[in-house]
């Protein structure tokens, strides 16, 4: 792999390569590496030789090399069964989070090599559920709660995915068909850079071949999406958090507005929670003389924070609400 991968990335070429091991069967760091290409992994000799030195090395080790002629072979060890059959329950509630939350993290090829392991692992849950045990009770204590309305999600094409996020993970240009909130149809060639999921939705970040502009297209309106051979361009300099914080998606027009924004509240417990939980770095508040609490921050205006400021307004006992301009730069991207 030319480029330098994740901490992510790493270890799901190892689950792979793990994936690739027998008990029967020595294999070769030129065969395990061969079996890789065929999943769309491609690294080279020397790393695959590297992975495997370190996964027979490790403790506990699940392979063992054989290294009494050249080339080594590799097989896993007779206890090994332990790494998909006898999880723990620590290592099944890891998985199961691993199975909810990065779910569109992975390249769907990927996920679904994972089924077996998501599988074991919601095994062991289940038939811990209803015992008089912590880990039982463990399912039942934890919980994630949207911040928002809580929509469906929009239809996205299992091939669909799987051929973007192949793509993206493979840094391959992608040929795509997608349909506009007009309902236009339109082709053209990407360079995929990243995947950003927002509340329900899904988008892909590209640039269009021949521009240098980022975008988002959604991918519930891709109707086509086709890997091509040819390598994807603009990677290298492309940061997606950076990205994520010059915009709020569905939430800024074309016109990016920096504003100092001004709240007089005179709620205790909203001024508590606004302290534990800031906008950002420059918010400051202090208490007025007539002891209401006036709250100062440098943020992007949005509808988002409009909904926040209308939602709360009652609640948090809001007075008064000022946005002074700061800056505005242009957000639009031609094409």
């Amino acid at each position: 792999m030319a480029r330098t991968i994740t901490a992510c990335q790493q270890a799901i070429v190892y689950l792979e390569i793990l994936r690739c091991m027998s008990k029967k069967t020595k294999r070769t760091a030129k065969e395990i590496r061969s079996m890789l290409q065929t999943r769309g992994i491609h690294i080279e000799s020397q790393t695959v030789q590297r992975y495997l030195k370190s996964l027979s090395e490790s403790d506990p080790a699940y392979i063992e090399r054989d290294d009494s002629s050249k080339p080594f072979g590799y097989r896993f060890k007779n206890t090994a069964e332990t790494f998909t059959q006898n999880l723990t329950i620590e290592e099944s509630l890891v998985f199961k989070l691993v199975q909810e939350h990065l779910r569109y993290q992975l390249p769907a090829r990927l996920f679904k090599n994972f089924s077996p392991l998501f599988e074991s692992a919601q095994q062991k849950l289940d038939s811990n559920i209803g015992k008089i045990s912590n880990e039982g009770r463990w399912t039942n204590k934890v919980a994630v709660v949207p911040n928002s309305l809580p929509f469906m999600p929009p239809v996205v094409k299992p091939r669909i995915f799987e051929a973007v996020s192949q793509a993206l993970f493979e840094n391959r240009q992608l040929e795509i068909e997608y349909r506009n909130a007009k309902g236009e149809r339109k082709t053209h060639i990407v360079n995929p850079l990243g995947i950003v999921q927002q509340d329900p939705r899904l988008y892909l970040v590209c640039n269009f071949v021949g521009h240098t502009n980022e975008r988002h297209i959604a991918l519930h309106r891709i109707l086509n999406a086709t890997k091509l051979s040819i390598e994807a361009q603009g990677s290298e300099r492309f940061k997606i958090a950076n990205y994520v914080a010059s915009r709020h998606f569905n939430y800024t027009t074309d016109e990016k507005h920096i504003v100092r924004l001004t709240l007089v509240f005179n709620s205790p417990e909203t001024k508590l929670n606004l302290e534990e939980s800031p906008f950002n770095q420059t918010q400051t508040i202090t208490i007025e003389p007539d002891g209401t609490f006036k709250l100062q921050v440098v943020i992007e205006d949005s509808l988002l924070l409009d909904g926040w400021i209308n939602t709360w307004r009652d609640r948090a006992g809001i007075i008064s609400v000022q946005k002074e301009l700061l800056e505005s730069v242009s957000t639009k991207e031609s094409h």
